[in-house]
């Protein structure tokens, strides 16, 4: 999903807009807020265009290498962009197939379908 150029100028000159008005209505400090924000939807935007370009991994952040090769790589929720799992991507190496990874690891059963 990479941006093209004038994508990403118009996002950047929207952010930098936003920013002039924050100022004019907000306290400073959360001016200083909304710009640390505001760069770093910036960085995130560089790096899905460094992965994209890059052929980069689609593996969710937190997650380990093992849990990765083992679990997410055969999951129905991976994607290209990274993992679909709502509840994944609030709290990484909290889903289902993982959990399951790991207690089968530690010789414990299987956990029980959801029935709802």
């Amino acid at each position: 999903m990479a941006l093209s150029k004038e994508e990403r100028t118009f996002v950047e000159e929207a952010l930098q807009v936003y920013m002039q008005l924050a100022a004019r209505q907000m306290p400073p400090a959360q001016v200083q807020q909304l710009a640390a924000m505001a760069q770093g939807i910036i960085k995130k935007i560089d790096g899905i265009e460094k992965k994209t370009t890059t052929g980069g991994s689609n593996k969710p952040t937190g997650i380990t290498d093992e849990w990765f090769n083992t679990v997410c790589k055969t999951c129905d929720n991976l994607t290209p962009s990274g993992c679909s799992d709502k509840i994944t991507e609030k709290f990484p190496c909290k889903c289902d197939p993982i959990l399951n990874y790991e207690n089968s690891k530690r010789g414990v059963g299987k956990m029980p379908e959801k029935s709802f």
